[in-house]
């Protein structure tokens, strides 16, 4: 939930960020879970993105275990001194039989389903893959855990799609059909506040670092 707190507690500034493009956001691919490594602009937007974040006293960099996160976080963490620390709840949402096909393919085989994902997710289990509460159950666990681990401090956690809109949307309070309604690009960073049992997004989706990286 937003909320407004007169709480001086020092808050902890949680920046959570999509990974940069893999080579199957570049092919047009479900992901998923599948282990996909970042594209050549997808390293160029995880460099510009360590570079955007140097300045900041980071405290910790998280990463989903998948590559495409765990590489965009290592060129935060480099930049840092740090490394980085892996937990598996913040990996993407399992699109079970989808993973690996295109749009394309999904609309021919599964045409009513991919409709509902894209229009109403949280009534949705793909084949074999992930019902869309699941991913965000597993998602909120994650941020409490490091939020709590971290008190009045700033931490980078890199993960994915699903995941940064599961946890945007949780604290705008945003019903969870709505979901589809929040765009994250590749290294997007939305950055939430922390204060006891308060949260304000401050910032979503800012791309200010990808100003002169082609494609």
């Amino acid at each position: 939930m937003l909320g407004f707190s007169t709480d001086q507690t020092p808050a902890t500034t949680l920046l959570i960020i999509r990974h940069g493009q893999s080579l199957w956001n570049l092919a047009g691919r479900i992901q998923g879970q599948q282990d996909i490594d970042l594209s050549p602009l997808g390293c160029r937007q995880a460099l510009a993105l360590g570079e955007r974040l140097r300045p900041l006293p980071l405290a910790a960099v998280y990463a989903s275990p998948l590559q495409r996160a765990c590489q965009t976080a290592e060129a935060v963490a480099s930049r840092q001194g740090l490394a980085v620390r892996f937990d598996p709840d913040l990996a993407e949402i399992h699109h079970g039989a989808w993973e690996g096909m295109t749009e394309a393919d999904v609309a021919q085989r599964f045409g009513p389903l991919l409709t509902m994902w894209r229009t109403r997710p949280a009534r949705v289990q793909m084949p074999e893959g992930e019902h869309y509460y699941d991913c965000k159950r597993r998602s909120l666990r994650a941020v409490e855990r490091i939020v709590a681990a971290h008190p009045g401090e700033t931490v980078a956690v890199v993960t994915h799609d699903v995941v940064v809109k599961c946890v945007i949307a949780d604290v705008l309070g945003l019903p969870d059909d709505h979901v589809t309604r929040l765009h994250i690009d590749n290294t997007g960073i939305s950055i939430i506040e922390y204060r006891g049992v308060d949260a304000l997004v401050t910032r979503v989706n800012d791309i200010g670092h990808l100003e002169g990286v082609q494609g």
